[in-house]
């Protein structure tokens, strides 16, 4: 069963390839800044690289690599909800991404208009990779948390948990069924679950994540995705 930073490991893996997609036909040396080029089309333009540089932990040299490769496959400067489930749904071709892709591109639309902008997706690709401990601990918790409550029940994390299931599909040997997702995830909710209240608040979900060894463990690979 994917343990939360399991999870984490493969959102980052993910975002990174995702990135790597971007920056297939990009060429960092026609683009020095984030101008926009004329492509026919209405084009959002991000803010300014100084803008970008502060409210993230990326360098110049990287936001512009990022960004040529952004505007050749989202000439619009947005990514859509379909576009972002096609870029997952490469990843794992054996089993079915809408459900996960979704939930990310939810969390990554912090404005709720329908589209991922340049910004709010280098933001969040910078938390995964370069954010502390705290940072990365509360997105996971948030993804977990589908209704935004403050605190996650096992419903929620089966949820989740059967959504990346569905995208592995016949990655997975051998095969998981649904009652095996549920049965696994309900024993790790027990564990984090300190008191037995039948909900798991932030703390205790950090608290189970800090005092695995494997689990902090798997912070040191995040960057290497970069």
């Amino acid at each position: 069963m994917l343990t939360p930073m399991m999870l984490l490991r493969l959102i980052v893996i993910c975002f990174g390839r995702v990135r790597m997609i971007l920056w297939r036909s990009s060429d960092p040396s026609t683009d020095p800044d984030l101008e926009d080029i004329d492509l026919g089309v209405a084009r959002y333009v991000p803010v300014s690289l100084e803008v970008l540089m502060k409210s993230t932990k990326f360098s110049r040299k990287e936001i512009q690599l990022i960004y040529c490769g952004f505007k050749q496959d989202c000439p619009t400067g947005v990514v859509s909800a379909d576009k972002f489930r096609e870029l997952y749904s490469q990843f794992f071709p054996l089993g079915d991404a809408t459900v996960f892709a979704r939930q990310i591109f939810q969390m990554m639309d912090q404005d709720m208009d329908g589209s991922v902008s340049f910004e709010e997706f280098l933001v969040v690709m910078s938390m995964l990779s370069r954010g502390s401990i705290d940072e990365k601990l509360q997105w996971v918790f948030n993804l977990y948390d589908l209704n935004g409550e403050g605190f996650l029940t096992v419903d929620s994390m089966i949820e989740i948990g059967a959504s990346i299931y569905e995208m592995l599909g016949k990655y997975t040997d051998p095969p998981v069924h649904e009652a095996t997702v549920r049965e696994h995830v309900t024993r790790i909710f027990i564990k984090m679950d300190s008191n037995a209240d039948g909900i798991v608040t932030f703390s205790e979900f950090k608290e189970f994540c800090v005092n695995d060894d494997k689990i902090r463990h798997n912070f040191c690979v995040f960057n290497s995705v970069l």
